[in-house]
């Protein structure tokens, strides 16, 4: 099945889109740092062939502040992103975050500002959308809370369709004090909402109606990580048999079964992705799974001190078809500093590290048969990038 998808998407162009800091450069201990030193504008992009893996250097596709996270419409009509931190003041203080609904120039990749609507909390750090497309859904960090946002039939957003506060508190008092939801998403079958929470140590399931928008009431079923672990993002495999739970502070993936017909997360095994003679800091980012559900990847955000960075990598292990299980293939230098978010390509062929701190895109090579990376000589500068969307390019 994946290769003959594969087989259709090759030689097809993408538009790729760069989601940015642009009034600061990190958040640290709950704090901006860098502040004025981003020299982004807003969101960016670039083409991609991915026959050849080339890739153009980026261009501006809307001025706006701040637009960290970005989610694409089913239809690929509609680019929407979260403005976090607009004052760049960090999540203790901050005092709102907004999302924008942008229309896609199919010919050009240039973006058209819809709208910009209230996210319905603070920090707010992820954004994805419903199967449906009728529906935009937030991670709010800071507020400890969730939203979801109705999309108006000509894709720019309305009310505000449910909100959810999470109540509770983990083991870390640096950190874990109140919740912070970092993720969420859809099940496959689009009658669930899954949330990473990174405070309360916990993926909440909520019920979703994607009639009216609703999410079920709090004090929903849950899976655990090991405490102090803070869940960030979250992935289901493309068969939809079982999810994949990334958490930053103590760089594990739990990996769970999937039982559809009652909403439920059961665990089947703990990966350390932290090697055992790796002394320091560990801030891990971004998961994913290739398309063809063989491999899984993550990246991690190292320190061997207070201003020794590294070394940041990305880990690539094999997934066991029949039980969902994992085992390391490898781990690879990431190409730059702080490797915020990644993205496979559609095909499979490539993929693209960002890092934030570097100011770089990195372009590797996939093995498919192995899973393995390969740095390309492909590198493109983009100002302070933490979010990676693609996107088929209308030739």
């Amino acid at each position: 099945m994946f290769a003959a998808q594969a087989l259709l998407a090759q030689g097809k162009n993408y538009f790729v889109y760069f989601g940015t800091y642009t009034g600061f450069k990190y958040v640290h201990h709950s704090r901006t740092w860098g502040v004025g030193e981003s020299k982004s504008k807003g969101i960016y992009v670039s083409r991609f062939a991915s026959a050849t893996g080339q890739l153009s250097e980026p261009e501006l596709a809307a001025d706006v502040i701040n637009p960290s996270f970005l989610t694409i419409s089913p239809d690929h009509h509609y680019l929407y992103a979260v403005s976090e931190d607009p004052l760049s003041l960090g999540p203790p203080v901050d005092h709102s975050s907004y999302v924008s609904a942008f229309a896609i120039d199919s010919a050009t990749g240039k973006l058209r500002l819809l709208n910009s609507v209230p996210a319905g909390g603070t920090s707010t750090c992820y954004i994805s959308i419903d199967k449906t497309g009728r529906y935009v859904m937030l991670a709010n960090f800071g507020s400890g809370s969730v939203s979801v946002i109705r999309v108006r039939q000509d894709g720019s957003l309305g009310e505000l369709a449910s909100f959810i506060q999470d109540v509770g508190h983990s083991v870390d008092p640096s950190i874990q004090t109140e919740p912070h939801p970092h993720w969420i998403g859809v099940s496959p079958d689009n009658r669930y909402v899954i949330v990473s929470d990174l405070g309360l140590d916990q993926i909440l399931i909520f019920r979703f109606d994607d009639k009216t928008g609703m999410l079920s009431p709090p004090g929903p079923p849950f899976a655990t990580v090991y405490p102090g672990g803070g869940p960030r993002h979250f992935t289901f495999d493309p068969s939809g048999k079982f999810g994949y739970q990334l958490s930053e502070m103590s760089g594990v993936v739990d990996v769970f079964t999937w039982d559809a017909s009652k909403g439920s997360l059961t665990t089947v095994q703990r990966v350390q992705t932290v090697p055992h003679d790796f002394f320091g800091g560990n801030h891990s980012a971004e998961i994913e799974i290739h398309p063809n559900g063989r491999f899984l990847y993550e990246s991690n955000r190292r320190t061997q001190g207070e201003n020794i960075r590294g070394p940041d990598t990305i880990g690539v292990f094999a997934i066991d078809a029949k039980n969902g299980t994992l085992s390391r293939v490898e781990e690879v230098l990431s190409g730059g500093v702080m490797p915020r978010n990644f993205a496979l390509d559609p095909t499979g062929s490539y993929l693209l590290a960002a890092h934030q701190l570097s100011n770089t895109v990195v372009l590797f090579k996939i093995d498919q048969a192995t899973g393995k990376l390969s740095k390309t000589e492909t590198e493109i500068k983009v100002d302070t990038p933490v979010c990676i969307k693609f996107v088929p390019a209308g030739d």
